[in-house]
């Protein structure tokens, strides 16, 4: 058996280049000999490790895909100190892999040099993302904020504000991620479709990405709460100027999602967005909360704890703070109904 195993383990290997990755937070899988990074995350470029092996049984739909029944390849690395594993199908040519991983299953296929420089430069322009809005600058409407702990649905009902109610919505989490925030209103979970939108390109992206880099290496002390503020400062700084301009030039009611954690910082946004933005703080027994959570992410103990130390420091609506309402959620609560409760309170 060892040796059976070890001749499956030596018969699949990764080819020297460029892999397009889809489906996932990052965007290219570089490979030269036994030196292997993943480039084109918010992270910057982070080294993985590549096991070949018996890694037990796949998911159905990446056996659907593959015809495989069993993972044979392991791609594991670390951000924020934590180790993430991704399960996939590699192709006995090491041209393609299907994988498990935190949003999702994605892929990675073999580029040429030529396909692999047409990849890295497309995208869309940071100074005009494409949207599928309306562009009435005369009209600045209703500006609202959607925030609380992860798995509360606040894309979804950001979503279903600019579906149903002809909202814009900017989805806060791609900003960080440097992709264009007008996630499309008919995809089916808007949180997670956030790793199929397009790369933004263009003069500001530098200042953007090293802002982003500075916060999520400023995130672990943020966790243990002694970090340093000026970073965070710099970070929402930058994006509460992204939406000012974006606001001013697509106009219309907007709906932002994104989770912001303190009352403190739910106060410097609107220093710098203004008295009229409201703040829509989304609650849920802390349970009820990590069970959507552990569904969202097919039971991936690693996101959960993270997801769980996350929500732990997100503080609710507070009664003596204007223009913040808080909406306690209740697993029997459909995403209409939450959306008809914010629009209530709109009113």
């Amino acid at each position: 058996p060892n040796m059976a195993n070890k001749e499956e383990k030596t018969s699949f290997s990764l080819i020297d280049g460029h892999y397009k990755v889809t489906g996932n937070w990052y965007r290219t899988l570089f490979v030269e000999g036994d030196s292997i990074e993943m480039k084109g995350s918010s992270v910057g470029d982070i080294p993985v490790k590549i096991k070949f092996g018996d890694f037990g049984e796949a998911d159905p739909k990446i056996c659907e895909t593959t015809g495989q029944s069993f993972y044979n390849i392991q791609l594991s690395y670390i951000v924020h100190e934590q180790e993430f594993k991704e399960l996939g199908v590699i192709t006995k040519d090491g041209v393609k892999i299907v994988a498990k991983n935190l949003m999702g299953i994605g892929e990675f296929e073999w580029m040429t040099e030529e396909e692999a420089a047409a990849w890295e430069d497309d995208g869309d322009p940071i100074e005009a993302p494409p949207s599928p809005y309306k562009i009435q600058p005369e009209n600045q409407g209703k500006l609202l904020w959607l925030t609380g702990p992860p798995g509360l649905g606040k894309s979804t009902c950001a979503q279903l504000l600019a579906r149903n109610h002809g909202y814009v919505y900017y989805e806060g989490d791609c900003f960080g991620s440097i992709k264009n925030p007008y996630i499309p209103v008919d995809v089916q979970d808007p949180s997670l479709a956030q790793v199929n939108q397009r790369p933004l390109k263009g003069e500001g992206v530098e200042k953007r990405k090293e802002s982003n880099e500075k916060m999520i290496k400023e995130f672990g002390a943020f966790l243990k709460g002694d970090y340093d503020k000026e970073i965070f400062e710099e970070f929402y700084g930058l994006m509460c100027e992204d939406i000012q301009t974006e606001r001013l030039r697509i106009g219309g009611d907007w709906a932002i999602a994104c989770a912001i954690l303190s009352r403190d910082w739910r106060d410097f946004i609107r220093s710098k967005l203004g008295p009229d933005l409201i703040f829509v703080v989304l609650d849920m027994e802390v349970e009820e909360q990590m069970e959507r959570i552990r569904i969202r992410h097919q039971g991936d103990e690693t996101v959960i704890q993270m997801m769980k130390e996350f929500s732990d420091l997100c503080e609710t609506a507070r009664e003596d703070e204007e223009n913040v309402f808080g909406v306690k959620l209740t697993q029997d609560m459909s995403r209409e109904d939450v959306t008809r409760k914010v629009l209530d309170l709109l009113q």
